[in-house]
């Protein structure tokens, strides 16, 4: 298994409150605002600053979502459980991969699931934010592909 720029734990009752309050926005006011919005939490400085091209092309993605599309997907994540203990239930070969630019599920984030998945490996992208196999992919694959090796 690979978990890629995510995280075990519920939002925080603030957090919660935000997704909230933005599935409303996009609802009120269009998708436009709060996709450039996300793009400094999604992608990294690195990215940001180098590769206008990654840039457009996410944003092109995230512009394919209807504002219905978005409100539900934030108040699905909203409503997100804790997931910490289970992670101590996993019992196949994990690796927890992140970006060092990710301020969203960065490298504290990874740690608390490698910490608690027995026998998971965790390693960190550099230069990618929350988008790291889309902002490093040679460097992502690299990664699952010795991963992967590494189990047969």
């Amino acid at each position: 298994m690979a978990l890629c720029n995510t995280k075990a734990p519920a939002d925080t009752p603030e957090g919660k409150a935000s997704r909230l309050q933005a599935a409303n926005d996009v609802l009120e006011r269009g998708t436009e605002p709060f996709f450039e919005s996300m793009i400094p939490r999604l992608l990294g400085k690195t990215t940001r600053e180098t590769r206008p091209d990654l840039v457009d092309g996410a944003l092109g993605m995230m512009q394919k979502m209807s504002p219905e599309d978005v409100a539900q997907v934030q108040r699905g994540m909203a409503e997100r459980p804790d997931s910490v203990t289970t992670l101590k239930t996993i019992n196949v070969p994990t690796l927890v991969l992140t970006g060092d630019e990710d301020i969203l599920t960065g490298p504290l984030e990874a740690e608390l699931m490698h910490s608690n998945i027995a026998g998971s490996e965790m390693k960190i992208v550099p230069r990618a934010g929350h988008f790291s196999p889309w902002e490093q992919p040679e460097q992502v694959g690299k990664i699952l592909r010795q991963f992967l090796d590494s189990l047969a």
